[in-house]
């Protein structure tokens, strides 16, 4: 038995010796160079190995290398797109007997991978493979080979990930502080361990992945992965049909968000502070791309279902999506109120992104029930948005305010150079009193109101657009009631400043009914004007006016006429002036016509002055009625003749009218202070 034993551990120790024969003869230097030429062939980028490959012998032989690193794009700021500090391998020795590799273990050390887009969108991690050269070959030359090569587990430590975007400027920054893949041998599962943050905020994955052997053979390759990123879980289970060609994709993936905000650092960006959010769908590719089917998602109390799909195999991305909600609130993603900046310009003259327009297609529609803004409540919404090839077409029916809106915009951003707008925005028999901004006011009640703004422009930004604009805007609102609050809230915009002088008898009573209002203006080359085309019709006064809009220089003159109606008591000072807004559409400025007071309002100033006598003096008055010029808002639809101009009369013009109240005035006076003595 002793003899057995020793003839075991000599033929043990010639095992081994031979063993190490073997690796202090195999220099696996040799293939540096190959390795190195087979990735300059197929990179086109510089490839460098500083170190020399060495296997260093030991039971468990290891490799190591240091300073590997790859060339970066001729335009990137970064010398290489990555390089590599160290690397180790451990490598199995019965293997090397066939000459192949077997990596036990793989360690790599800090690795620096730098990606970035310029300003084109082209990315640096796309390789160009040069021309292959023609080579001599001889009759004895065989065809050079790289040994077999399989990894059992892989370890990466310090790894270091940026992301610049050229056209943004932003920058995603990835800190890998470990990730570990391992398996028990090729047929066995692997199992995942990660270990890093983006931009700050902490992420780990853990889970299972299929055995090596599946994925080199491309065959079914199970993933089983749950995550956490700055507190939101995920979860992946299912699926690839075919790993290696990522086809045959089937994955249940389900995101949940205890709140929005905790992703800033990783969105780089101040999200509102709403949740939970929890979504998921059903991940699986299709002939041309990827898609989503069962989707839903839910927002606190609000669901949305539907399927999403993404094609890539036109000429551009596209997404198909087809979305329903029963109700759903997104105010809160419609970002705080910003505060008020005076403006110079209302239309901004920076130039469009275009190029965005043909960077993909889009085929989205969108039914809600109830869809729940900042602004309004808006029912039965069913929109449609089109992109194809830089043309936007957008289409929306809804219901809203007791009225219905439709809207039609189409723009056609795709010679990439200007863009071609035309809209048709129609909104019928809303309640102008029910928008929440007027009711808040209670500015006004009722007013059953036809808005419709057709128009058509083109140019390379808004304000070009604006500038060579042609269209119809007209606005019709029924009756109502014009609240005496409104007095309260002058100077509190145009709008009330306006108002305000449009209705100065409001002032000490419950407000004015509304009968009528209309604005009309045509547009023609960028001016939008209105001959007689803004009326309003009060229990108390007739208002009827006109003007123009400059929407080239952004300019207003619009000026407004008020009559009283015949047996109103009226304060004469507030309506003796013609009401003007003139300035800016950015920063409006209504103010009373001081020349049309100056011709048109001597008789009122003069009836002030006597403390209210022969008020019938003033030519603004017209005889008491200003009902002669027929309904202004018919008038301003072109419903009813203009009013004709009166033909010159012998009587005495204002200024000898207001003279003699003025001795009138001063007559009475007399008289009751000669009676006191």
């Amino acid at each position: 038995m002793g003899k057995i034993i020793k003839i075991l551990v000599v033929l043990g120790l010639v095992v081994v010796v031979a063993l190490a024969g073997i690796i202090y003869t195999t220099d696996i230097n040799q293939y540096k160079d190959q390795i190195v030429q087979v990735v300059k062939d197929n990179t086109g980028r510089d490839f460098e190995i500083s170190g020399d490959l060495k296997l260093a012998p030991s039971l468990i032989p290891t490799v190591a290398v240091e300073g590997v690193s790859l060339g970066n794009a001729s335009w990137a700021k970064e010398k290489n797109m990555l390089s590599v500090t160290k690397f180790e391998a451990q490598i199995a020795l019965l293997p090397l007997l066939k000459k192949n590799i077997q990596v036990i273990k793989f360690i790599l050390i800090e690795p620096n991978i730098h990606l970035e887009t310029n300003s084109k969108g082209e990315g640096n991690w796309v390789l160009a493979t040069p021309a292959p050269k023609e080579k001599e070959t001889t009759a004895d030359a065989t065809p050079a080979s790289l040994p077999g090569l399989a990894v059992n587990e892989v370890h990466i430590k310090n790894a270091n990930i940026s992301y610049k975007d050229g056209k943004t400027g932003e920058t995603t920054e990835l800190h890998i502080d470990e990730v570990t893949v391992n398996s028990e041998s090729f047929s066995d599962p692997m199992s995942l361990f990660v270990k890093a943050d983006i931009n700050g905020s902490p992420l780990k994955l853990n889970g299972s992945l299929g055995s090596i052997n599946n994925l080199l053979d491309n065959k079914d390759y199970p993933i089983n992965i749950k995550g956490d990123i700055a507190g939101a879980e995920i979860t992946i289970e299912g699926k690839l049909g075919q790993p290696m060609d990522a086809k045959g994709i089937d994955l249940l993936a389900s995101l949940n968000i205890k709140e929005l905000s905790s992703l800033n650092k990783l969105a780089g960006s101040e999200l509102p502070e709403v949740g939970p959010i929890v979504f998921s769908g059903k991940l699986s590719d299709t002939k041309s791309g990827y898609s989503v089917k069962s989707m839903a998602a839910q927002v606190m109390e609000y669901k949305v279902n539907g399927d999403v799909e993404i094609g890539l195999g036109g000429a551009r991305p596209k997404l198909i999506a087809n979305l329903t909600t029963d109700s759903l609130d997104v105010s809160p993603f419609q970002g705080a109120p910003e505060e008020a900046v005076k403006k110079e310009k209302l239309f901004s003259s920076d130039p469009l992104p275009l190029s965005g327009l043909k960077s993909a297609d889009v085929d989205l529609k969108f039914k809600a029930k109830k869809l729940i803004t900042k602004d309004l409540t808006i029912d039965d919404v069913n929109l449609n948005l089109i992109l194809n090839n830089g043309k936007l077409q957008i289409t929306q029916n809804a219901k809203a305010v007791g009225g219905t809106i439709s809207v039609d915009i189409n723009l056609d951003g795709s010679n990439g150079k200007s863009a071609t707008l035309s809209n048709n925005i129609e909104l019928k028999q809303i309640e102008l009193g029910q928008v929440p901004a007027i009711k808040e006011k209670e500015i006004l009640t009722g007013g059953k109101t036809d808005i419709t703004i057709k128009a058509s422009g083109s140019g390379a930004s808004v304000s070009a657009i604006m500038a060579g604009l042609n269209g119809k805007l007209l606005v019709t609102i029924g009756s109502g009631k014009i609240s005496s609050k409104a007095m309260e809230l002058a100077s509190a915009d145009a709008l009330m400043d306006t108002l305000s002088m449009l209705n100065p008898m409001a002032e000490g009573s419950d407000g004015s009914l509304l009968e009528c209002a209309v604005v009309n203006f045509d547009i023609k080359d960028g001016i939008a004007t209105a001959d007689n085309g803004i009326a309003m019709a009060t229990n108390q006064m007739n208002i009827l006016g006109g003007g123009s809009i400059n929407l080239k220089t952004e300019t207003l003159d619009i000026g407004i006429a008020p009559k009283a109606k015949e047996g109103v008591g009226l304060n004469v000072a507030q309506l003796a002036a013609l009401v003007r807004l003139g300035g800016s559409l950015a920063n409006p400025t209504p103010k009373a016509d001081t020349g049309a007071a100056l011709k048109k309002g001597l008789a009122a100033g003069a009836a002030v002055a006597t403390g209210g006598l022969s008020l019938l003096a003033g030519e603004l008055l017209d005889g008491g009625s200003g009902d002669d010029a027929g309904n202004p808002c018919d008038i301003a639809l072109g419903k009813a003749p203009k009013k004709t101009a009166k033909k010159p009369s012998t009587e005495k013009n204002t200024v000898e009218k207001t003279t003699d109240t003025v001795k009138d005035a001063a007559s009475v006076v007399g008289d009751k202070l000669k009676s006191l003595f």
